[in-house]
């Protein structure tokens, strides 16, 4: 994985003997609210999702990480103090994935500066991630925020279910359609 292309052989000796490799199965979940998860997650192929249900039981999908987004990650809880599982991860598709123990992985960041950097790369993404989102659900349309992720984001765009991505953009699966039916109709008069 180019994500890693900066470690040692040595630091990347380090994580393969810490990882435990997985494949999910589509639908399958690594992780479900109220059930303990200590680990990262390194997505080798495929997609998740991570996402939690409101007080109405309605579905939220707060990441769609790919393949072609290569970080380290875990689930979103572990990033706040108020330690509280309602979180869900599960495979979109067929999904390999590593997982590393939080707590050995962080001790060798803190032993080894190429896996300490990687580390604080992927905070870095994560953050930019959020930030991006937030500001596009601030300042950008439902049309505009769903043909900037079918432009930056083309494999997960083909290969997750309609009604995440939707979700994923705050919209409804109809809108959704509308949206895809008009981006299709300008790009066949642009053909013409």
């Amino acid at each position: 994985m180019a994500f890693f292309q900066e470690l040692s052989d040595e630091e990347i000796h380090v994580l393969v003997s810490m990882s435990t490799p997985k494949l999910l199965h589509k639908k399958e979940k690594l992780a479900v609210p109220g059930q303990p998860f200590h680990h990262l997650i390194v997505l080798s192929n495929g997609l998740l999702r991570f996402y939690f249900d409101d007080e109405n039981g309605i579905e939220n999908n707060l990441f769609l990480p790919s393949e072609k987004e290569g970080t380290i990650m875990e689930s979103p809880e572990s990033y706040s103090s108020d330690y509280v599982r309602k979180y869900t991860i599960e495979a979109v598709i067929e999904t390999q994935i590593f997982l590393l123990n939080r707590t050995e992985f962080e001790e060798m960041a803190f032993q080894h500066r190429g896996i300490h950097n990687v580390y604080l790369k992927s905070l870095k993404q994560i953050i930019n991630t959020l930030r991006v989102r937030t500001e596009q659900f601030c300042s950008e349309s439902p049309h505009s925020r769903y043909e900037e992720f079918i432009e930056t984001r083309p494999f997960t765009s083909q290969n997750a279910n309609r009604k995440y991505i939707a979700n994923f953009l705050g919209i409804t699966p109809n809108s959704l359609s509308r949206m895809t039916a008009r981006i299709h109709k300008k790009r066949n008069e642009r053909k013409k």
